[in-house]
């Protein structure tokens, strides 16, 4: 990702200005960012849901435990 950012800016057209430079870098890092945040909410939400799967399996199985252990007696 960063080397290819260094190729992208070191290929640049040197009559560009510093700051149209530093604009496109900005651009190209707000952009980074914003993958990662979006990745970074996808995995959150995968996971909390997992745990709400899991929570409700133990709860299926607890209740299951139960009833037999009522039906034992």
């Amino acid at each position: 990702m960063f080397a290819l950012a260094g190729t992208l800016a070191a290929c640049n057209n040197s009559a560009d200005s510093s700051a149209e430079k530093k604009d496109s870098l900005d651009s190209m890092a707000t952009e980074r960012k914003d993958m990662v945040d979006s990745s970074a909410e996808q995995k959150k939400d995968m996971i909390d849901s997992t745990t709400e799967q899991k929570k409700d399996a133990i709860d299926r199985m607890d209740s299951m435990n139960r009833k037999d252990s009522v039906k034992k007696k």
